[in-house]
């Protein structure tokens, strides 16, 4: 049973403890550190959506070389994705969806562009590895933030 859902408990001091009454778990979007790690979450994937957009041509040559189908249209999609999902995270507006859209771009994206299982070159075949257990990670936080969003709807 998770933090959020568990029933409101007594404290050895007779204050109350766990979640608000209403069950949306609004005390712990509301916290400073839950506010403080959306912010560096979803403005670090905006940022870098951002860099993807700004470096547009490229991104298309390097989704090119990994066979990414129709690369001309789906690297401008996917990062535009993404960077509504990071600002989206970042300001908590449509966390659900915003959760959803990084959770999109991260389980398209990272199996293609960093297929270290395809790679014969053994530093090269690191850092692609580093890169994928990397945005395994950001998708395990995507898909924390897309839960909790949709307990706020």
């Amino acid at each position: 049973m998770s933090f959020l859902s568990q029933e409101r408990q007594q404290s050895d001091s007779g204050s109350t403890v766990g979640t608000d009454p209403s069950g949306t778990g609004s005390e712990v979007t509301e916290s400073t550190l839950f506010r403080l790690g959306r912010l560096l979450f979803g403005g670090i994937l905006a940022f870098n959506a951002l860099d993807n957009l700004r470096n547009l041509e490229g991104r298309i040559a390097y989704a090119e070389s990994k066979d990414v189908p129709a690369p001309q249209l789906s690297v401008p999609a996917i990062s535009g994705g993404l960077l509504m999902g990071g600002i989206g995270i970042a300001l908590w507006r449509v966390p659900a969806a915003a959760g959803a859209a990084i959770a999109s771009f991260l389980i398209g994206v990272t199996p293609m562009m960093h297929d270290f299982w395809n790679v014969d070159d053994p530093e090269e075949q690191q850092q692609q590895l580093i890169h994928f257990l990397k945005n395994t990670a950001l998708l395990g936080a995507a898909l924390a933030f897309l839960k909790v969003g949709q307990r706020e709807n």
